[in-house]
């Protein structure tokens, strides 16, 4: 019997939901008996090849492959699976999924009928109970968008990745030699290089094709340091195939945007120490720089913060880290109620001929809210050769330096550690910032300075990376 469709699912130790989701194929509008049904089980270990012999005895369109070695992810069994599969047509299912009931039909009418190699549709996120279109797609002016070719509108690019919203022309995958790759991101690979090699693709952008279920329980959801890494070389290993495939730079933003928003919120998401951020951002700066030279950017201004701090930053990136923090205090809200209770202090050094040192030093409170007028006594000082402020250190701020003077009079002086400034404010991404004197401060017994500081916060980050800051900073 010729199928319609071949559905390939990878299993593994499925007992507990592989009953439902071939009830989702069952179910479909179209007829049952049209659908071939490819479960390989990668070494199962509880019943599940017990249910998928019990379910195959009475549907000859079942076929069951065990395998003999364990794979450890579903890339291979769904590459064995394709090998297969005899239908002109190929979908993908998880074990744990279950397809909407037309999902089928509705894909296969769309892919027979324009002769395209792939038709994409949406996905529900469901999660307790309650289900949501994952995908608004707000560049798609209607529900159906048929493309010849990528280059048509490259925000294809832009869709999910997960080869169970699709269909693919079988021949198609086999003479691109189009396969899942092992490890974190199978389908990235796979669903990228078709939509890059496809010659005619359909998108159906509120068409649900399969309810996806969050399960708190999943491995994909315990991020650590080893996950991360793994994440990083993928991404690594993924820009790198861009490079050697000569991939033309207008698809490097819809091709990276979101995929970066995706690594770095997976890097934002654990606890990590010093010496494994270091290392983790050692595997992510040449993917960054690299996307720089394609003029890439964030719409996350979080993420395009650290980006630009990363791509400028070295071994071990104290910097970016210390950047990295400051975003995850500000995600995470922790950064309002860590504020609350900081001491405000500034401080003087003076540098008598052995540089700034704490020695010698002077340090004040000061109260927050409103500009401050501090005085410092020097005239126990003698040959004075520098002196520098330091409004509040170990936080990012904006300082507003309204008077700098001595008892001769106002001093000039600059900013160390600066990215700029915004509305007469110094902004400072550093926990040390400075203000170093420029004059002949060597007879001086008193400084006053009149200032503002506040703390830079969510509002100020969006309105760094809306100015020229960060470009002035690169150059």
């Amino acid at each position: 019997m010729k199928y319609k469709i071949s559905i390939i699912i990878p299993v593994y130790n499925a007992e507990e939901f592989i009953i439902d989701t071939l009830h989702s194929i069952e179910n479909q509008t179209m007829d049952f008996e049209d659908i071939e049904i490819i479960l390989v089980n990668d070494c199962s270990s509880d019943n599940t090849a017990v249910i998928i012999d019990n379910y195959a005895k009475n549907h000859s369109n079942i076929i069951h492959l065990p395998l003999k070695d364990n794979a450890g992810g579903p890339a291979i069994p769904r590459n064995i699976g394709i090998t297969y599969a005899s239908a002109d047509y190929l979908m993908f299912l998880d074990q744990d999924d279950v397809f909407k009931d037309d999902a089928c039909e509705v894909l296969y009418d769309k892919i027979v009928k324009n002769n395209v190699d792939m038709v994409c549709g949406n996905h529900n996120m469901v999660h307790n109970g309650m289900s949501n279109l994952c995908f608004n797609f707000d560049w798609a002016d209607s529900d159906e968008i048929k493309i010849k070719n990528i280059y048509e509108n490259p925000n294809f690019l832009t869709m999910g990745v997960a080869a169970w919203s699709k269909i693919f022309k079988r021949d198609f995958i086999l003479k691109n030699n189009i396969k899942f790759t092992e490890g974190v991101g199978e389908d990235i690979f796979f669903s990228i290089r078709a939509l890059l090699m496809a010659e005619g693709i359909i998108l159906l952008k509120n068409f649900a094709v399969v309810d996806y279920q969050i399960r708190d329980e999943s491995l994909s959801h315990q991020v650590d340091y080893d996950y991360v890494v793994e994440f990083c070389d993928f991404y690594s290993s993924f820009y790198e195939y861009c490079i050697n495939n000569k991939i033309s730079d207008e698809l490097y933003l819809p091709l990276f945007n979101g995929r970066m928003n995706n690594l770095l919120s997976i890097l934002f998401y654990p606890n990590l120490e010093a010496n494994e951020l270091a290392s983790i951002f050692s595997l992510v700066q040449p993917i960054f720089l690299g996307l720089y030279e394609k003029s890439f950017y964030f719409f996350n201004n979080h993420y395009e913060l650290f980006y630009r701090f990363l791509i400028k930053d070295e071994y071990p990136f104290k910097q970016s880290i210390s950047i990295y923090n400051f975003i995850k205090r500000v995600r995470s809200n922790q950064l309002i109620k860590d504020l609350k209770k900081i001491e405000l202090k500034c401080k003087i050094y003076i540098d008598t001929g052995n540089g700034f040192n704490e020695n010698e030093t002077i340090q004040h409170s000061y109260d927050r809210g409103g500009f401050n007028a501090i005085d410092f006594d020097v005239s126990n000082y003698k040959n004075i050769v520098g002196i520098r402020f330091d409004p509040l250190e170990e936080n990012f701020i904006k300082c507003n330096i309204i008077e700098f003077k001595s008892d001769f009079g106002q001093l000039s002086f600059k900013t160390i550690n600066s990215i700029g400034s915004i509305d007469s404010n110094d902004l400072f991404l550093t926990n040390d910032p400075q203000y170093l004197v420029l004059d002949d401060i060597k007879d001086i017994n008193n400084i006053q300075i009149k200032f503002l500081v506040s703390f830079i916060d969510n509002v100020e980050i969006t309105n760094i990376i809306n100015s020229n800051l960060l470009e002035n900073l690169m150059n």
